[in-house]
């Protein structure tokens, strides 16, 4: 799902495409400063670097360059919607897909490959004054477009306690409590 950009974040538009070439490195990891204040790109992972993001703000040349190294697609949806990285994969829920794309796990097999497989590099900049919900919206309209992905953020009730209530012969929740759930779900695609 689009989700669109409110009327105060539609006054810049990206000039450089975000499917440039896909084997470049990103520019943040070749020291090269883009040409223009407005640049997107997702790459394949670099082999040699650990997964890491680097939000720098350059006041000589008056940009911010955000950079999310070698993660997978649900860590870039964490950064964008301001979750910590730490975030338990097990309230991550995939819905008519395989979970292997998204989230590593022991069913996935070898680690180094689903690496390679599953894990990118995004890079963007914006001007130096961009505000944070401008610059996460941003973020998420380009993964939107990507990935093709339906993913929400939402919060659940989960049962805190409960006890056996032995006239009724069943347990029965006693106190409840509010979680952060993430939901992926491939988007349907509809033919003409």
């Amino acid at each position: 799902m689009k989700t669109l950009l409110l009327e105060r974040f539609k006054i810049r538009q990206m000039k450089e495409s975000q499917y440039q070439n896909r084997e470049q490195p990103l520019k943040s990891i070749l020291k090269v400063r883009p040409q223009g204040r407005y640049y997107a790109m997702f790459t394949p992972p670099l082999e040699e670097l650990d997964s890491y993001s680097c939000v720098v703000r350059d006041e000589k040349t008056d940009i911010i360059r955000i950079s999310l190294v070698n993660m997978a697609i649900y860590e870039f949806y964490l950064f964008a919607h301001s979750l910590s990285a730490t975030f338990p994969t097990s309230r991550i829920l995939v819905y008519n897909g395989n979970r292997c794309q998204y989230i590593y796990g022991q069913e996935c097999g070898d680690v180094t490959l689903w690496k390679k497989q599953h894990l990118y590099c995004y890079e963007i900049t914006l001007p130096a004054d961009t505000e944070r919900e401008e610059y996460q919206q941003r973020i998420l309209n380009d993964l939107d477009a990507t990935f093709q992905l339906e993913v929400k953020i939402e919060k659940e009730q989960v049962v805190s306690d409960i006890y056996f209530n032995e006239k009724m012969g069943y347990p029965e929740a006693t106190s409840w409590h509010e979680q952060t759930v993430m939901t992926i779900r491939p988007r349907e695609v509809i033919y003409p």
